[in-house]
């Protein structure tokens, strides 16, 4: 018996970017994909100039020159798997899910870290940590040497930025674990109160400073390479490796300026194979974004000493 594709499409889809997620603090783009592969998005040109008190006429008229941004989603796929008695786990929604629940919380994790290399500014958009020197907590075990913390200071250098530009949208922060905890003990005992007054963990919002949302995950951005040269690295890609003098970041943004997608979701199954003794399923899905405007993304970067 072949399995119900689309409920275990709409298990993917329903699960990628959940309520407490980061990724839903951004403009959607999902009516803008075509072909379920590639986001299209019209944008209209200048307006026309508007005068005082002409003295000249005619004037000449100006025509509108509309633009298109264009480009294509990653795609994500699911190795295949082997589900045994695959008629039990299409009775019982919770059944089923015990099979792709892993599966789908890897596939969250790794969509999420694609999506944020693709909000990772250049350099141009980044501020140094400015704590004290420390060992401990660097990216994933695999830095060494020393870098600085990260401390309220940089809340407030990335809002000093971001005050000097016209930005309509509301200001998120995504800390990693390790810069979370380095940022909470920069603070005073009433801004720590202060903070963690308006912890709201249905939406992820594990504080406010600044007028930041604060949200944390076990890990953000990478970067690479020297001081104003470094770049953000994607983990997600297959030639990924790690270096040892590479940093965590964390991420600025008003979500206003930073833009996901979702594409096609397909599902692929192979019912009753002899080879297996069973049921082979497997699927892919594509996802992208981008920074819309880079003045309203910074992030912030470990200075590596």
């Amino acid at each position: 018996m072949a399995i119900t594709k689309e409920i275990w499409q709409k298990d993917i889809v329903d699960n990628l970017f959940p309520d407490n997620s980061f990724a839903r603090h951004a403009r959607n783009a999902d009516n803008f994909v075509k072909g379920g592969a590639v986001v299209h998005i019209p944008v209209a040109g200048a307006s026309t100039a508007v005068t005082k008190n002409l003295g000249v006429f005619p004037q000449v008229a100006a025509q509108r020159n509309d633009t298109d941004i264009t480009y294509a989603l990653d795609t994500y796929y699911i190795l295949p798997m082997l589900i045994k008695n695959i008629d039990q786990y299409e009775l019982e929604y919770d059944k089923r899910m015990s099979v792709t629940g892993e599966m789908i919380k890897t596939l969250v994790s790794v969509v999420n870290k694609g999506l944020l290399y693709r909000w990772g500014p250049a350099a141009a958009q980044t501020i140094l940590t400015t704590g004290a020197l420390s060992g401990a907590d660097l990216i994933d075990g695999t830095a060494t040497g020393q870098r600085r913390l990260f401390t309220k200071t940089e809340f407030k250098n990335a809002a000093k930025a971001m005050d000097k530009k016209n930005l309509v949208g509301t200001r998120y922060a995504l800390l990693t674990a390790a810069h979370y905890h380095q940022f909470f003990e920069s603070l005073s005992d009433a801004e720590k109160a202060d903070v963690g007054r308006v912890a709201d963990l249905k939406t992820g919002v594990v504080g406010k400073y600044m007028n930041y949302n604060i949200m944390m995950r076990s890990a953000a951005l990478r970067y690479r390479g020297a001081d104003g040269a470094y770049v953000p690295i994607d983990e997600t890609d297959a030639a990924f490796a790690a270096n040892a003098a590479d940093r965590a970041a964390s991420l600025f943004w008003d979500d206003s300026c930073v833009e996901r997608a979702m594409g096609d979701v397909d599902v692929f199954d192979d019912p009753g194979n002899p080879l297996y003794y069973g049921d082979v399923y497997s699927a892919n899905l594509r996802v992208g974004g981008r920074i819309v405007r880079t003045d309203g993304v910074i992030a912030a970067v470990e200075a590596n000493v």
